[in-house]
């Protein structure tokens, strides 16, 4: 067997030597982590550019400032993961789990969301833009200030989330449940500021 070719030792994924060593900083663009158990693990500021990370274990693991512009993220678990200030421009995370995720102030341009679960996940200020969330789940998110302009949000739920001064300017919301959502400040798909008191329905 090539020995740069990682083994899969009793369901773990093992990294070779002079393969891809994910850590603080790793520069791991364009690696094969498909599968990869990186549960906890520390990952600041790694560059994980068009890495395949699709079905890994990020349970909990430390991503803030990483760089996974263009990474493959689908069905990957990442409940609790800090993505604080993350590059995730483009990156594909279809039916991904990012319930109670830091996402504070990530950058998520353009990023496939599909089916994502992104219950109770902390997305303040991040930058949404352009982004596919359709049919996704963001009950009880925090989305204060968080930018939505022109995504996709169709059939996605937001059931008690907070999108207070969010921006959904040209957003597409057919189908999508606002249900007990604070919409205080929030700009509407027309651009219409929603008022005081707006709950569930912009007024």
């Amino acid at each position: 067997m090539n020995r740069f070719f990682p083994l899969l030792i009793a369901g773990l994924l093992t990294f070779p030597a002079l393969a891809c060593q994910p850590g603080p900083a790793a520069q791991c663009s364009g690696a094969n982590l498909k599968w990869a158990d990186l549960r906890g693990k520390d990952l600041t500021g790694a560059n994980l550019e068009n890495a395949d990370l699709s079905w890994a274990n990020l349970t909990g693991a430390r991503l803030n400032k990483a760089n996974l512009k263009n990474a493959r993220l689908d069905f990957a678990r990442m409940q609790g993961a800090d993505l604080r200030e993350s590059i995730l421009e483009r990156a594909k995370l279809h039916g991904t789990v990012l319930e109670g995720a830091h996402l504070t102030s990530a950058n998520l341009y353009a990023a496939d969301l599909q089916r994502a679960d992104l219950n109770l996940a902390d997305l303040q200020n991040a930058n949404l833009a352009a982004a596919n969330l359709r049919n996704a789940d963001l009950s009880g998110a925090d989305l204060e200030d968080t930018n939505l302009q022109k995504a996709n949000l169709a059939g996605a739920f937001f059931d008690n989330a907070n999108l207070k001064g969010a921006s959904l300017n040209q957003a597409n919301i057919q189908k999508t449940r606002f249900r007990g959502a604070l919409l205080k400040g929030t700009v509407w798909v027309d651009g219409q500021v929603c008022g005081i008191g707006s709950m569930g329905k912009c007024r």
